[in-house]
């Protein structure tokens, strides 16, 4: 039987102004609502999901709990229905019904979409299924020691072997090692790894190569390969952030995402469609997405902190009423409502914001996939632009928001149990 509701609480929700439900229903949006609860009520009976205890857990048991959680979520996923796939619903419900950061999630956050955005038809048929089945489970390897977002700096390469028709990929300095890829630490054994083309000496630009990593049997790294965790962080522990060094591995020609422009084993580089058409930004549609979850996701987060934090200030007493003796709620506070109805207001502003940039680019890939679409390099500039800003604010806003919200909880905002230090840290 669950606890009963403290009187105060319900007191709480009872001098709501409007019906819960009607909002309830706005923010399910085209998820039905009894799947939620049903979603809901299956991952918190499941004893494999459960994290209690994850704050005393050393990072090596949490990791390996994780990836347990990682199967179980895919069978649900099945029983359920519903496809593994950020764009649905159901998934996405899942995921965040699990609320635990696993190593696996960019996996579906950063690869596939990178694979069904980029790659031709042909590739996808021999990549694809097994993505998707989890045979191959992979990362995105973009950011290098020396460069992150300015991916025209990348200076890991990828060189055509015309002789023996393979891709030779190579770190050629310190700065050019991968640092810092989500899942690459330990848990994937593939990764998408961005690089500089080299054909007879020339660059021809940065593109996408499929790299295995590690050894489909034994997860050991294949030969050329050095790979592995970054270390401990000051939060976000479960997800793997790996760095990877490549000495001439060796990958077939035909691994290199050729949506987009063909490379043919003379080294000729042709690119596809029209000069007006968006095809030459796409590659950054990866970014683009992960820029929208983040602020999505925001909202998220900062609704998890001001749950708490306003719960927890409808049932504390402090201070009493004057001349009655009567203990007040700390929610009656001006300030305690200052500090949390503004972040309550941004957590909704960053829902619809999120839910309105992952609409657009969920748009624009089924645009791109589909063999008659085409997305303006207008629109491309449009969406890039206001996701690089989206994501510096909102998650600015929500880190400083999650603080305030625990310190709004006085000394219980320390305790683990209260799950704001952990939230802070992510």
């Amino acid at each position: 039987m669950p606890p009963p509701v403290n009187p105060l609480l319900l007191s709480s929700r009872l001098s709501c102004s409007f019906p819960p439900p009607s909002l309830t229903s706005l923010l399910d949006g085209p998820l039905p609502t009894p799947l939620r609860h049903r979603i809901e009520a299956l991952v918190s009976s499941d004893p494999v999901l459960s994290n209690a205890r994850n704050a005393q857990l050393p990072r090596v048991e949490r990791h390996r709990r994780a990836l347990a959680k990682h199967l179980r979520m895919r069978e649900l996923a099945s029983k359920l229905g519903v496809r593994e796939d950020l764009s649905d619903r159901g998934f996405m419900c899942l995921v965040l019904s699990i609320a635990d950061d696993l190593p696996s999630l960019l996996h579906w956050g950063m690869f596939l979409p990178n694979l069904r955005s980029l790659f031709c038809p042909r590739q996808l048929r021999e990549w694809l299924p097994r993505a998707e089945s989890g045979e191959v489970l992979g990362c995105y390897a973009q950011t290098e020691l020396g460069h992150g977002s300015n991916v025209r700096g990348v200076e890991t390469t990828g060189t055509l072997d015309e002789g023996t028709d393979e891709i030779v990929l190579r770190s050629p300095t310190v700065t050019s090692r991968k640092f810092w890829p989500g899942g690459l630490g330990k848990t994937s054994n593939h990764a998408m790894v961005i690089a500089k083309l080299v054909v007879r000496g020339e660059c021809l630009g940065v593109h996408n190569f499929l790299v295995p990593i590690r050894d489909a049997r034994t997860h050991e790294p294949l030969p050329g390969v050095t790979v592995g965790d970054v270390g401990s962080k000051l939060g976000y522990n479960v997800m793997d952030n790996g760095f990877l060094i490549l000495d001439d591995v060796r990958i077939p020609r035909e691994n290199m995402a050729m949506r987009f422009q063909t490379l043919s084993r003379s080294g000729e580089l042709k690119k596809l469609g029209s000069k007006d058409d968006a095809s030459s930004k796409i590659s950054y549609i990866t970014m683009m997405l992960v820029r929208a979850q983040i602020v999505y996701m925001s909202s998220q987060n900062l609704g998890l902190a001001v749950t708490i934090a306003t719960r927890y200030s409808a049932v504390r007493l402090q201070g009493f009423k004057a001349g009655t003796g009567e203990e007040v709620q700390i929610l009656d506070y001006v300030m305690q409502q200052h500090r949390l109805f503004t972040m309550i207001s941004s957590s909704y502003c960053f829902f619809f914001t999120g839910e309105r940039v992952l609409s657009r680019l969920f748009s624009i890939q089924s645009a791109m996939a589909s063999s008659a679409g085409t997305v303006s390099k207008a629109e491309m500039a449009d969406i890039h632009c206001s996701l690089s800003a989206l994501k510096s604010f909102c998650s600015t806003v929500t880190a400083a928001g999650i603080e305030d919200c625990r310190r709004a909880c006085g000394g219980h905002g320390y305790l683990d149990s209260s799950g704001l230090p952990e939230l802070v840290n992510t």
